[in-house]
């Protein structure tokens, strides 16, 4: 048996006063990371709650995940802390062990200089023009920030875990990945970034930049440029919004990345790709952005080196796979599920290990009704098993997520992968989504309206199967508008 993995919170026990009476925000972190982990990973762990008020408690060997927030800037035994792994002799790999979770907005000069360069995990609400602490952790804000956020975290400790376990190995693999720079964008396309994000990293890519970007010009060009030099793709995203402007400058965010992204491609013009999308809803875009819009279009030395794309976001993410996927890096998990000849609805049935049974008489009521049912495998790496089961969300035409022991946090998670199939790099559209538990009884308007999907909460089969009919007749007319437009 593996020895227990160490995850050491290091916070101020201000950042941690009763929201509504109840536990303070760090206790809630504490109970959704352990909640997550045991879905993402299948090593032992142990949550060490390191506050400020425990002075002389000692740090156990492992991951350290800091709560940053001015209360912790102010508190002298957290950063002590802090600064005592950088003094450790063996702190040569500690960057990797270490991921800074932002519970609240700080000014990039009040960020320890050590985490600066270090990928930042930002738990707050960030508008632009308008940060916030999230206390309402369910809340539809929370479910684009704060949970997407949450499986990043999971996700990113897991792959720190198999490079601990295998040094040599896995230092080979990090060096040989290719990486991309995907620019920062404006409020209106972060989701839609962090999607893609989410996904290149998935695919094996190390994605720039890392960290958080100072905030003063001059430094700003300059790890803009440093991260440039280490990417063979960039990517740009441009939305409405013309996004935030550095202290001492005129141009925004977005332009100065794709301005030195041209610079990059001229230097190197063999080594160095770009693609450029803009949004066809720029309704609300203000003067500024449809200039620099303007000036991508007309302007040769702004759109050096790249494609520029116009289309809807759905047609650029396709693009942008077939770019960067197309390679070979993914054949292994491209091929995983062929469509040759494809004559039946594919229906993904997503269950956990726990409901096995009862997820086996499930398929034996619906197998007989000319559909495909695509399930997958529950044993084997789990970073595996995670890309096998994007690579369905792919190739599906709808998907049936099943409930009968597993956790509601489980639920949450996958249902959450539903939302965001879209953006996976899917070619056509989904048919239907249905979350299928007695569990959901009396909830069902909630999960109707936060996931958009149909819930059958009923002992028979009625509705299951009504589901079912439904999505055979939408599939055929697919089929045939499909015939039709060949």
């Amino acid at each position: 048996m593996s020895e227990k993995l160490n995850i050491n919170i290091i916070y101020a026990e201000d950042d941690n006063k009763p929201i509504k009476g109840k536990r303070g925000w760090v206790s809630y972190f504490e109970k959704f990371l352990s909640m997550m982990l045991k879905q993402t990973m299948n090593r032992r762990f142990q949550i060490n709650l390191m506050s400020d008020s425990s002075e002389n408690a000692p740090l156990k060997d492992g991951i350290y995940i800091p709560i940053l927030s001015p209360d912790f800037i102010l508190s002298g035994v957290s950063l002590d802390r802090l600064e005592a792994l950088f003094l450790n002799k063996n702190s040569e790999k500690l960057n990797d062990k270490i991921f800074p979770v932002f519970k609240s907005p700080l000014d990039f000069v009040d960020i320890p200089e050590k985490l600066r360069r270090l990928s930042a995990y930002i738990f707050y609400l960030d508008n632009e023009n308008h940060e916030k602490e999230l206390s309402d952790f369910f809340s539809k804000e929370a479910e684009k920030g704060y949970w997407m956020k949450m499986v990043d975290l999971c996700f990113d400790i897991y792959e720190t875990i198999l490079k601990m376990g295998n040094n040599d190995e896995n230092d080979d693999l990090v060096h040989n990945r290719r990486s991309v720079y995907l620019a920062e964008t404006g409020q209106d396309l972060a989701g839609a970034r962090n999607i893609i994000k989410r996904e290149l990293n998935r695919h094996g890519y190390e994605v720039y930049p890392k960290g958080l970007l100072p905030h003063n010009s001059a430094e700003l060009k300059k790890s803009i440029k440093a991260d440039l030099q280490k990417c063979q793709f960039s990517i740009h995203m441009v939305g409405a919004s013309y996004g935030s402007i550095p202290h001492g400058s005129d141009s925004s965010l977005m332009d100065i990345q794709n301005e030195l992204a041209a610079d990059q491609y001229e230097q190197t013009p063999d080594k160095f790709n770009r693609l450029i999308w803009i949004s066809p809803s720029l309704k609300f875009a203000s003067e500024k952005q449809k200039s620099f819009i303007h000036n991508i279009k007309r302007d040769a030395n702004a759109s050096l080196g790249a494609e520029v794309l116009q289309t809807s976001l759905e047609d650029f993410k396709n693009t942008l796979w077939e770019e960067l996927l197309e390679s070979g890096l993914n054949k292994k998990l491209r091929n995983a599920f062929t469509q040759e000849d494809q004559k039946l609805p594919m229906i993904y049935l997503i269950y956990d290990e726990s409901d096995q049974k009862e997820a086996e008489k499930l398929i034996s009521k619906i197998d007989d009704q000319q559909i495909k049912i695509l399930t997958l495998e529950k044993h084997g790496e789990l970073m595996e098993l995670r890309n096998k089961h994007i690579d369905a969300l792919k190739q599906m035409d709808a998907a049936i997520v099943f409930q009968e022991n597993v956790n509601n946090q489980w639920v949450y998670m996958k249902l959450l992968d539903l939302l965001k199939a879209p953006g996976f790099g899917r070619s056509k559209p989904i048919l239907g989504k249905l979350f299928k538990s007695s569990k959901a009884k009396g909830s069902e308007n909630e999960y109707v309206n936060r996931y958009e999907v149909e819930v059958d909460s009923s002992e028979d089969s009625k509705k299951l199967n009504k589901f079912i009919k439904d999505i055979k007749a939408a599939f055929e007319k697919m089929q045939l508008q499909m015939a039709g437009a060949s």
